[in-house]
């Protein structure tokens, strides 16, 4: 009954709403970030240690603890701004943080600082409101932190995902689980399109297996991001094409 007249009074409001352009539809939750780690944890996931780039405050990190309470997280993070809440992270959630961007090898490099910090990232050349940040590599930090595997890594690098990953070899021979933002246009120059980091993982031993969190353009209704999901190849989610396996 309650169902109902749930559905009778949305019908009702898009009828109201229509001549406006408006609809009102149900929120589908599967497909948000926390059905994905959801899943991969009901599925056995193992992951020992979480790598999450481009950390911002550790949001993602809280939310994935909850899947895989086990799990040790390291977080990548070069912001100034975003400091205060990483240590107070470090200091109640136990989380190890790098005053860090990551990437292909030890060294410096441009960031550009979106006024509202999460749309910071590497700048491009010229860029006015950049600042000089340090550069770590996966692997080195993993090494002498003493992270153990099978690894997690989410990368929120928007662009910047094949630096990173050139610097997480070791990272990647045991990764289990890849959670990476995706896009639908070339951010920058050395920026693979989700369909072109699709092959290029696939060709090292990943395939992709979920999404979650598409955003579309707001002027026009393309596609613009999404988080893809990468298990490996091996993996049992694969050994069956059937659609109701």
């Amino acid at each position: 009954m309650a169902e109902s007249w749930k559905l009778r009074l949305r019908r009702g409001a898009n009828r109201v709403l229509h001549p406006l352009g408006l609809h009102l539809a149900r929120r589908e939750r599967a497909f948000e970030m926390d059905g994905l780690l959801a899943r991969a944890a009901a599925r056995g996931v193992e992951i020992a240690t979480w790598i999450d780039v481009g950390a911002s405050d550790g949001a993602w990190s809280i939310q994935a603890q909850r899947h895989f309470a086990d799990a040790r997280f390291l977080l990548f993070e070069p912001l100034a701004e975003r400091q205060s809440a990483l240590t107070a992270l470090a200091r109640t959630r136990g989380f190890d943080f790098v005053a860090a961007a990551a990437g292909a090898a030890p060294g410096t490099i441009s960031f550009a600082v979106d006024p509202a910090l999460d749309g910071s990232g590497v700048a491009p050349p010229g860029a006015a409101d950049a600042r000089t940040v340090p550069v770590e590599t996966i692997d080195r930090i993993i090494a002498a932190r003493g992270c153990p595997g099978p690894f997690g890594l989410k990368l929120d690098t928007h662009g910047h995902e094949l630096a990173v990953l050139a610097g997480a070899g070791v990272a990647l021979a045991t990764a289990e689980l890849l959670v990476i933002e995706t896009y639908n246009f070339p951010l920058t120059p050395a920026c693979l399109r989700f369909h072109e980091l699709c092959t290029w993982l696939e060709a090292r031993g990943f395939r992709c297996c979920d999404l979650a969190d598409p955003m579309r353009r707001p002027g026009d209704g393309a596609l613009w991001q999404m988080d893809l999901a990468f298990a490996r190849a091996d993996s049992p989610l694969f050994r069956s094409n059937a659609y109701d396996r």
